[in-house]
């Protein structure tokens, strides 16, 4: 098997269609496992992989393995599966917020080839933004492999381990605000009198159209904003309002409580 999945929760699900929609790894080759087995079979079914009876299988048997399990439950994984890695000199990519690679090769008791990607919740929209890194250990081929691997479920950039809290606050937890934007847009516009689904569809296609504008624009977002505010009009009216009670301050706010809540989670494991 080409490629292994151990741990089929949420985003590991919505990272596999993603896989499988690209059509980079046809589905006969790839092998997953949960111990939830109803979970994954039921993903069986519907993408036409394949099911393992255990970790330790798709460990023997996969080239590259995704280990998409809660950070609690890495070390006694990367226990039970160490010996197939090391045997076949696996490419592991791992899912485990706060986790370093140091910790993971940790776990596995040598220095094991490791990729660490961070996605986040909008890759079961086929629109992730998603960081990675490898260990020392990885080829430029396998790193390339990963590249790809992340471009099927949105988009992706290599960054330097260092920088993985603040991407982790940016891409990872930012889409929560987001969403608490848009529904506070919605409300407002169900307190003018907008059907609640209206609004909420009105406030999700401005967020979309918006965050399109900014990926293909050549313009600074500070140009873009002042692009949609007339002079003396409604929208600047609204802008100033919002720096006056402190929109941009609590954005940062609360990057810089995710930052410091991510880093903290790292030094206690």
């Amino acid at each position: 098997m080409k490629l292994g999945f151990i741990g089929t929760g949420n985003l590991a699900s919505a990272i596999l269609r993603g896989v499988v929609a690209a059509g980079r790894i046809l589905p006969g080759e790839i092998l997953i496992y949960d111990i939830f087995t109803e979970k994954a079979n039921q993903l069986c079914e519907e993408l036409s992989v394949n099911a393992a009876e255990s970790a330790s299988q798709v460990a023997a048997e996969c080239e590259k393995i995704v280990i998409a399990v809660k950070p609690k439950d890495f070390a006694a994984l990367a226990d039970e599966i160490k010996d197939e890695v090391r045997k076949n000199n696996s490419l592991v990519i791992s899912t485990a917020a706060g986790t370093e690679i140091s910790k993971i090769s940790s776990c596995f008791g040598f220095d094991a080839k490791i990729v660490r990607i961070m996605p986040n919740l909008n890759a079961a929209a086929g629109e992730s933004m998603t960081a990675y890194c490898a260990s020392p250990c990885v080829a430029d081929e396998e790193k390339v492999f990963a590249n790809e691997f992340c471009s099927c479920f949105g988009k992706c950039v290599e960054l330097e381990e260092k920088y993985f809290s603040a991407f982790t606050a940016i891409a990872g937890s930012a889409p929560a605000f987001a969403f608490m934007f848009a529904d506070a847009v919605a409300t407002a516009g169900i307190k003018y009198g907008l059907p609640s689904k209206t609004a909420q569809d009105i406030a999700a296609q401005m967020l979309f159209g918006s965050a399109k504008l900014m990926l293909e624009s050549p313009l600074a977002v500070s140009d873009l904003i002042r692009n949609v505010c007339s002079p003396g009009g409604t929208t600047v009216e609204g802008v100033c309002s919002l720096k006056e009670t402190g929109f941009e301050s609590s954005v940062i706010t609360a990057v810089d409580k995710t930052v410091e809540k991510d880093r903290l989670m790292s030094a206690l494991k």
